[in-house]
């Protein structure tokens, strides 16, 4: 049960490591830190998809960028040449991933159409949970999922601004009497929105910050 570790230079990781001190036969143990940690990161991506999907065509068109980046990410980990060129982890047959991710970026394009402001159609939670879902199963099956914080970095942000808000909120109710905000609205898109920023203005912005997460996540590929 190994994976990849961004910006570093041989670096593959067996998870079995971390129970390491059970002694001789560690290894067929592995599944025990394995499943928790697959569990954490597809409930995290998920909930961080679902919580971005408030303004039209946001979670949509950051989840499509994403899913450009592990499509091209799955390419090269299973082109024997190309893992071999960039030291990276060979995944046979891995590259046959390609088609599922194209398919998903199409869907989301798609959907982008009308989900575009002002939204014609809606995902709903089913949608967005699924959109996280997708994303995080498909980095742990490439062996990138260490890779997910820096590419869903506006999952990221999005998680951590509501779990900063409802802490210092609860924080400062119980240390004060009443309860003080950091945002003025979380998740951090609503911010934004009663700072009279435009819906459009924001997720053009919020896309921008994607495309520049994506690209430094495949520089990963040669920077370490």
């Amino acid at each position: 049960m190994e994976t990849t570790i961004p910006f570093i230079k041989n670096n593959e990781f067996d998870y079995s490591w971390l129970i390491s001190f059970l002694g001789d036969g560690y290894k067929k143990w592995a599944w025990l830190i394995f499943i928790p940690i697959v569990i954490l990161i597809v409930t995290a991506v998920s909930n961080g998809a679902n919580i971005t999907d408030g303004i039209d065509g946001l979670a949509t068109g950051t989840s499509a960028i994403i899913g450009v980046t592990l499509m091209l990410l799955a390419y090269v980990s299973g082109n024997y040449v190309f893992a071999d060129y960039l030291n990276i982890m060979y995944i046979p047959n891995c590259s046959e991933l390609v088609i599922f991710m194209s398919a998903f970026v199409g869907a989301c394009v798609g959907f982008l159409w009308y989900n575009s402001y002002p939204a014609q159609v809606f995902m709903g939670d089913t949608g967005s949970l699924a959109l996280g879902g997708i994303i995080a199963v498909f980095a742990i099956a490439i062996r990138k999922e260490l890779l997910l914080p820096l590419l869903c970095g506006i999952f990221l942000i999005e998680n951590l601004s509501v779990m900063i808000q409802v802490s210092y909120f609860k924080y400062t109710r119980k240390k004060y009497g009443e309860g003080r905000r950091i945002f003025k609205m979380s998740p951090l898109h609503h911010h934004y929105q009663k700072m009279n920023l435009h819906e459009s203005k924001i997720v053009s912005r919020f896309w921008i910050v994607g495309i520049m997460l994506a690209v430094v996540s495949i520089i990963t590929l040669k920077l370490r």
